[in-house]
């Protein structure tokens, strides 16, 4: 049975409450609620001991419940948190608040808080993982109180350039990082619902949120580098503090991007209309010619003069027409390249055979150094006369009555087919070369086109697993490009082969280029016929190049039984 008690306490009132109640007296238990007991599973006419009160505590805190009342210190804690067990073993947390009822009794309210406690660790979980987005947020995100930065992310360390140090140290001048002739739109903007405040406009008890406000001002980096930011503030009142807090927005991107769409209307407009406006003077011209009476000889030069201008100019424009729509295909990701192995040197070739004309106009001296054994690279034959073309282009154009030295080679591990060009023309500066690429750039008045050239160039070159790098010593030193490829075969692996019927080299350029199917199907079988371990990892490159790009089917299914049977043979063979 429970102790008798007639203490200062209504049991049935107790009996009431929705959270557990325990009553002490000299700091021993003689009262329970009825939720404690359905709490600790206890019937209502058993006696409970101080051992019972503990099996609802974690063993941990047994000994921290026994100190404080083998003490027998009335001034009992007013709020503890204990760690504690549900009656399925379930780990949890109590809170138990002590209230003085007389010199002999306490009051103990105990509460089940294990969900509040989960729910606040989920919470500064959630506080935690958002604070990280914040910091690492790529914008600036900023809360001014009172006048003074009280909180910035890493983007203003990183972007400005300051250490936090630095940037601490001018907390109290936030337009310090503002551009000069914005500092005081941005001042004014500070302090003026601080003045409001001071004023008494504003009630100083009351939370208010004001609207969002926008603007547009420039920040200073600590090497002067400015940088444009979209500011999206919010400012808040709360109590007797004036906050700002907002996020700025880096538009050096964006604002590139619209210098570029500016500089492609401008330069579009100007390439575009400079052929229409040479063919337009010419028909003008013809026509007034054609009027008078003049003889049939003299018309047909005319005519024959007029075609010649009509068909260069009409070619310019389709080649900055085709440039653009080759832009369009890379910026959708859908500039394709159709791989096929072959030797590279009549490729390149075929790519100079095109340039004589510039080559007379600017009077430049070329000069091109073969190699005595065939390259064997995997590409697409006009892809690579394209961009070949595009790099030649510019370097007759900015040598003039000068040289241009090519050179075709293989890098030390014979693993990359390497192409040299080198001008001896206006050169590039230092401060230019890392601009090279970017579509839209011109470095040099004379130089016709979008400037898409070596942007082109090395997109391709880039889809053909190849590098292009320029180099140049300065203004009026020449310039370098060097152009590399992945070589298919490695330029030793037919030297053991003699006759040309079944040179290694040969029946690759045959099984991967030929156009007639009948070639390929019987150059496949005889790199299968020839296949051993010499020449082994260029046959298996070969066949897979045919598995991968071939359009016919029955050559890819040939082609992959021929691959399947010499990987079977060669583990075979290693075993």
């Amino acid at each position: 049975m429970e102790l008798p008690d007639k203490g200062p306490y209504d049991r049935d009132l107790l009996d009431k409450l929705p959270v557990g109640v325990i009553v002490l007296k000299d700091l021993l238990p003689v009262f329970y609620n009825k939720k404690y007991k359905n709490d600790l599973n206890l019937s209502e006419d058993r006696q409970v001991s101080i051992q019972e009160f503990l099996s609802f505590l974690d063993p941990s805190e047994h000994d921290r419940l026994l100190q404080i009342i083998e003490k027998k210190d009335y001034n009992l804690p007013p709020i503890t948190e204990w760690r504690a067990k549900t009656i399925n073993g379930d780990s949890t947390w109590i809170q138990i608040r002590v209230g003085r009822l007389d010199l002999k009794h306490h009051i103990v309210v105990v509460r089940n808080i294990g969900k509040l406690k989960k729910f606040a660790q989920q919470v500064s979980l959630t506080e935690s993982q958002y604070q990280y987005l914040i910091e690492k947020a790529p914008n600036f995100i900023f809360i001014v109180k009172n006048g003074v930065i009280d909180y910035y992310n890493t983007a203003f360390v990183e972007r400005l350039g300051y250490t936090r140090q630095e940037i601490d140290a001018k907390k109290a001048m936030p337009t310090f990082f503002v551009a000069p002739e914005d500092r005081k739109k941005i001042g004014q903007f500070l302090i003026e619902g601080k003045r409001e405040l001071i004023k008494g406009n504003v009630e100083a008890d009351n939370y208010i949120e004001l609207p969002e406000q926008k603007a547009e001002f420039d920040l200073v980096a600590k090497d002067g580098t400015r940088i444009p930011v979209h500011a999206l503030v919010r400012k808040v009142y709360l109590g007797k503090d004036y906050i700002i807090q907002g996020v700025l927005v880096d538009l050096s991107s964006i604002k590139e991007l619209q210098e570029m769409k500016f500089d492609f209307l401008t330069l579009s407009q100007h390439h575009l209309r400079t052929p229409l406006a040479n063919m337009k003077a010419y028909l003008d011209f013809y026509k007034k010619r054609i009027e008078k009476d003049i003889s049939e000889e003299e018309k047909e030069t005319l005519e024959l003069k007029f075609l010649d201008v009509l068909s260069r100019n009409i070619n310019r424009m389709v080649s900055l027409t085709d440039d653009l729509n080759d832009i369009a295909l890379i910026r959708q990701g859908r500039l394709k390249c159709n791989l096929r192995g072959e030797n590279f040197i009549p490729t390149l070739q075929r790519a100079l055979e095109g340039i004589e004309f510039l080559l007379q106009q600017y009077r430049v001296h070329l000069i091109v150094e073969y190699p005595q054994i065939p390259l064997i690279v995997n590409f697409d034959r006009n892809r690579i006369i394209q961009a070949l073309r595009n790099v030649l282009d510019n370097a007759i154009r900015f040598t003039g009555h000068g040289t241009i030295n090519i050179s075709l080679t293989t890098d030390l591990n014979n693993q990359l087919m390497l192409l040299k060009i080198k001008d001896s023309g206006v050169g590039i500066t230092t401060s230019q070369l890392p601009e090279i690429g970017k579509p839209f750039v011109t470095f040099h008045s004379s130089q016709s086109g979008l400037g898409l050239g070596l942007f082109l160039t090395k997109q391709i070159i880039s889809d053909h697993g190849g590098t292009l790098t320029v180099f140049s010593e300065g203004f009026n030193r020449g310039t370098t490009v060097t152009i590399t490829l992945p070589l298919l075969v490695h330029p030793d692996a037919n030297n053991h082969l003699n006759e040309d019927e079944t040179d290694l080299s040969f029946l690759i350029r045959q099984a991967t280029s030929a156009e007639n199917m009948i070639i390929r199907m019987e150059a496949i079988q005889e790199l299968w016929k020839i296949a051993d371990t010499n020449n082994l990892e260029s046959v298996l490159n070969t066949l897979e190049q045919v598995i991968l790009y071939d359009r016919d089917r029955t050559l890819r299914n040939l082609a992959s039984k021929f691959y399947s049977e010499l990987i079977k043979s060669n583990e075979v063979n290693n075993q």
